[in-house]
């Protein structure tokens, strides 16, 4: 009896350690998910609907900051001619923090997002991993660097 009882316990510590562990980034996949999901949203309708630069920027510095916040109106403004040679992206999801660090000014993390997104062939599923670095400034988190790992 004592044996089975030991081996029931083992096994709902191993299951409750798994339930735990998986929610130990909750706010920062909050985080990430709202940051990018904005982002996606905001370059869609600059893309494909109105074009006006002041607009997109100020949309933008709501949510991005540094480095990227450059380069993403850069890349906005040599496509804003032809918008539908890319693929579109619809949503992203966090499927798995990989790394996590905390660091003076913000957070680096590896991530691994699962992308929908919808090309000539329909819509589709992509995975790919990125190192993104989110700052907090007055209580609220940015994203400031995003870079695909390849």
């Amino acid at each position: 009896m004592k044996k089975r009882f030991i081996i029931i316990m083992l096994a709902l510590l191993l299951f409750s350690y798994n339930s735990i562990s998986a929610y130990e980034y909750h706010n920062e996949i909050d985080d990430i998910e709202y940051l990018l999901n904005e982002r996606i949203k905001i370059m869609n309708e600059f893309l494909y609907g109105y074009k006006d630069m002041k607009s997109l920027e100020v949309k933008l510095n709501k949510i991005e900051t540094e480095k990227l916040l450059d380069n993403d109106l850069d890349i906005l403004l040599k496509v804003i001619d032809c918008p539908t040679d890319y693929e579109l992206a619809k949503n992203v999801k966090v499927e798995e923090i990989l790394t996590y660090e905390k660091v003076e000014d913000g957070i680096f993390i590896n991530v691994d997002l699962n992308w929908l997104m919808s090309g000539y062939d329909g819509e589709f599923n992509m995975i790919k991993n990125y190192n993104i670095k989110l700052v907090e400034i007055e209580q609220q988190m940015y994203l400031a660097y995003m870079v695909i790992n390849e």
